[in-house]
């Protein structure tokens, strides 16, 4: 993996949910499969359900939860 990922909450091109630790990524929302992770395969990096493992090409950081459009 990578040592130039994004920092914090990151998704794979818009997809998923991870979080990037240094060159570690804890995935908690599979991109490919959607399901949440199992805290050990999260740990692990990969998912649990569908085997995916990421690519670090493929990180992006998530959008704040700020930035989001908030419907009133």
């Amino acid at each position: 993996m990578s040592t130039n990922l994004p920092q914090g909450r990151v998704t794979f091109r818009g997809r998923g949910l991870a979080f990037a630790h240094g060159a570690k990524l804890v995935l908690k929302i599979c991109p490919l499969c959607s399901q949440w992770n199992a805290p050990r395969a999260a740990d692990l990096g990969q998912c649990g359900w569908c085997a995916y493992t990421p690519s670090g090409r493929d990180v992006e950081p998530a959008p704040s939860r700020h930035d989001r459009d908030v419907t009133p």
